[in-house]
């Protein structure tokens, strides 16, 4: 059943993207991710993704593409969206190179160390701003473990990925991006 566009969807989803690519922005910019906090989820203004994000606006409590997956079965907005946002581990994903060495078709490829970086700054502004006031440091990380993401991530990714919110939801978030900024973006290796 397709939902209808009312001006209250269409401003509150409005809202909702914007404060999350501000968020993303301002969390990148901190670790001297420039360009990617500019560019952060512009896809999501195109009228193939805004248009069904309107029509599924969840309140601002959950993604729409969740509301448009529950209608119909899939969302074509997130196809849209994370074929076109390299910050998301899905499109990290190719046809396996050797077919009968994997059991699966599709395999994932490690992501680089910059959008993995970003990945992490998604989630934790995902968690903000559909959280709100009850977000804590420990949601990105319940989020990720009680999610399908580190079973579909690249070993390493996942590795990098689980490991920076360890350091957040032990250590908070000035620990955090310390570590980003000082450490895992100039390429040191992980332990």
């Amino acid at each position: 059943m397709i939902s209808l566009l009312t001006p209250e969807k269409i401003l509150g989803h409005l809202r909702t993207i914007n404060h999350h690519k501000m968020l993303v922005m301002k969390y990148c910019f901190r670790v001297g991710l420039y360009r990617q906090g500019l560019m952060h989820d512009m896809s999501k203004y195109m009228p193939s993704e805004f248009i069904l994000g309107c029509m599924y606006y969840q309140g601002g409590t959950r993604s729409p593409n969740n509301g448009e997956r529950d209608a119909k079965g899939y969302s074509f907005a997130w196809m849209h969206h994370k074929g076109r946002n390299r910050h998301h581990f899905e499109f990290w994903q190719d046809y396996s190179g050797s077919p009968g060495q994997s059991p699966w078709p599709m395999i994932p490829v490690q992501m680089p160390r910059k959008y993995v970086a970003e990945m992490l700054m998604d989630r934790i502004s995902a968690s903000r701003n559909y959280r709100k006031d009850a977000y804590t440091q420990h949601d990105p990380l319940s989020y990720y473990e009680n999610g399908r993401a580190r079973k579909l991530l690249h070993p390493q990714s996942a590795k990098e990925l689980h490991g920076m919110l360890r350091i957040l939801d032990q250590r908070g978030e000035e620990e955090l991006f310390h570590f980003v900024k000082d450490y895992y973006l100039k390429g040191y290796p992980i332990p």
